[in-house]
């Protein structure tokens, strides 16, 4: 897997003087756009730079370039980046359990993180959930930093933490009883029979092993995740699993969560494009599915991209150096 930059390069005397003007550049648009909205807080629409495309290969190269820009302020600023990530997982914590069922708003999630103090009326079980959704995601965050190889253990360990206190004769076991879902539409899906998940598990990893050099990381995401919810190895915590299993690659690559949101109409579109590939054996169209994640992934580029262009700090004065010179036609 192509890593991340660790550190940034030295640049020039010639490289540093048109960052500083680059990067008063980018204040003076951000200002300008706040003056015209009447806001104190602007973004840069990066989409005029990188604009939507429903081709999958030239979503897959914007998706590249825009993590090599991400890369330039490599390493990110380790305050902003806490802080990003704080917020950023208590949403992931809601969404990915609100898909599901979970009842506590986004609000009462971060509160009860927060505070530790229950919220009146609503299940216990909600409030396990979302403490072992943020230990789960703070266990890949430590594999993705550590480096350690997505395994059959890895994901094990990754649904014993969605069902810890819950149900935890089934934590991180295989399932041994049949399982279906009532679809949108009706209909009965049936997952693989219990007794052929271990197989098809060994499948699983000779699929992600034999590709995992040549696909695009991003694709490859968006496979194991497609791919592990159809085999459906556990008897509950399989959608959760596999988003955190989604976006433990995508860390490990160097891209950001792919946040998923449980809002309704949202959560429809989601599960349809899953329905558009629903066999790990005749297999089906993974297009769908692949274009919705990419798609979820620039989202979260151009919010870091923006984010971490504002690091005003001395450490940051070096960095950006790709970012700031592949946006200058904004500039014009």
């Amino acid at each position: 897997m192509k890593k991340s930059l660790d550190n940034q390069h030295s640049l020039t005397v010639e490289q540093l003087t048109c960052l500083g003007a680059w990067k008063d550049n980018f204040n003076s648009l951000l200002f300008e756009i706040m003056e015209k909205k009447g806001q104190n807080k602007a973004e840069i629409n990066l989409f005029e730079l990188w604009p939507v495309t429903e081709v999958l290969t030239e979503l897959y190269s914007q998706l590249s370039e825009m993590k090599a820009c991400l890369d330039s302020f490599r390493p990110l600023n380790p305050s902003m980046l806490k802080n990003y990530n704080d917020i950023l997982d208590v949403r992931y914590t809601y969404e990915s359990n609100g898909i599901e069922g979970n009842t506590l708003t986004l609000s009462e999630t971060s509160q009860f993180l927060n505070t530790g103090l229950t919220i009146g009326g609503k299940p216990l079980n909600d409030h396990l959930e979302v403490i072992n959704h943020q230990e789960a995601i703070h266990y890949i965050r430590e594999i993705a930093k550590n480096e350690k190889p997505l395994s059959e253990r890895v994901i094990q360990n990754v649904h014993s933490l969605i069902l810890k206190g819950i149900q935890e004769q089934d934590a991180g076991q295989y399932r041994k009883q049949p399982v279906f879902i009532i679809q949108q539409d009706g209909n009965r899906h049936e997952f693989p029979q219990p007794f052929i998940v271990s197989k098809l598990m060994e499948d699983f990893f000779i699929f992600f092993n034999d590709n995992k050099e040549t696909v695009h990381p991003v694709e490859m995401a968006a496979h194991l995740h497609q791919k592990l919810v159809n085999i459906h190895p556990f008897i509950d915590g399989n959608g959760r699993t596999s988003r955190l299993i989604m976006n433990l690659y995508l860390f490990q690559a160097g891209y950001p969560i792919a946040m998923i949101e449980s809002e309704a109409t949202k959560r429809n579109e989601y599960y349809n494009h899953l329905a558009d590939y629903q066999g790990v054996i005749g297999g089906g169209d993974s297009n769908p599915f692949q274009l919705f994640i990419a798609q979820k992934i620039k989202e979260s580029l151009i919010d870091q991209l923006n984010f971490f262009a504002q690091d005003g700090t001395d450490d940051g004065k070096e960095k950006g150096f790709m970012f700031f010179a592949t946006i200058q036609p904004l500039f014009k």
